[in-house]
């Protein structure tokens, strides 16, 4: 009987010591990955300040994303679409978030909804004078490298990414800005040429 009780005493032993081992094992991982992420971030943040500087001087803002998935096979004869997106497609670099890198993507015609809404469908909405501006947000943990120099066919910075965001493309999920109309050329930031709008496509 007194062995039956040790032997479950020391099984219960077991559980808990594993169990905190186990516990402890796991927030250091996690810890350790949020420093690893924290770091890359400003490793990604610190190549890209001074391209927006150049930006903001007047330099064009055109980059190149590139799909780090096909870059050694297909990189830079072959950028037709497969079941991993393209090889390459080009971008417009905007802005540095919390969260990424943000990229003027496309614009679009702006709609107004009976409601006041802004819209991008046509279909019984009123059409503005002006357009949106579509911008994609590439998490700095997709992008994997950046060159701010290029290379001999782009000869702007290319940004190498995970291309597994929307409709296989490295964003993540899409802003949309207009021009603002408070802006002031040499004294604003350049980043407040624009401001975010809320899209409604209900």
């Amino acid at each position: 009987m007194t062995c039956w009780i040790l032997d479950n005493l020391i099984g219960i032993i077991s559980i808990v010591v594993g169990s905190f081992i186990a516990y402890h094992v796991y927030f250091l991982s996690k810890k350790f990955d949020l420093k690893d992420k924290l770091s890359h971030k400003d490793a990604i943040r610190k190549i890209v300040e001074p391209i927006l500087q150049k930006i903001s001087s007047g330099r064009n803002s055109k980059c190149e994303l590139v799909n780090v998935k096909k870059y050694l096979s297909y990189y830079p004869h072959n950028n037709e679409e497969n079941r991993h997106g393209y090889t390459y497609f080009g971008g417009e670099l905007k802005a540095l978030r919390f969260d990424g890198v943000e990229f003027f993507s496309t614009v679009k015609e702006l709609y107004k909804t009976p409601n006041q809404d802004f819209s991008l469908k046509k279909e019984g909405n009123e059409k503005l004078d002006f357009n949106v501006f579509e911008v994609g947000v590439i998490p700095y943990e997709w992008i994997e490298y950046v060159d701010p120099r290029g290379d001999e066919f782009s000869y702007r910075p290319q940004f190498f990414a995970q291309f597994k965001g929307l409709h296989k493309t490295p964003y993540k999920y899409l802003n949309y800005y207009i021009e603002s109309d408070v802006y002031h050329e040499g004294s604003d930031p350049m980043d407040m040429k624009w401001r975010s709008v809320e899209i409604k496509n209900d």
